[in-house]
């Protein structure tokens, strides 16, 4: 993440970096330490996008203080 932003790695956790999710389950955590956005838990898919062909889960990512 912190690559994909142009950021140095300790600039995540000095900006106070979080991802937050659209839906109640927090499905993704980003490791401020390494910069990964990793899953927090398996995605039952039949669950979320059970009759749609395309599955999307949406989430933003919050960057404190100005880039």
């Amino acid at each position: 993440v912190a690559k994909d932003l142009g950021l140095q790695l300790p600039a995540l956790k000095d900006r106070d970096a979080h991802v937050f999710g659209t839906g109640r389950t927090r499905y993704f955590f980003l490791d401020l330490q390494s910069g990964h956005l990793s899953m927090m838990e398996q995605v039952d898919r039949e669950e979320i996008c059970a009759a749609v062909a395309k599955c999307v889960l949406n989430f933003e990512i919050l960057v404190k203080h100005p880039m």
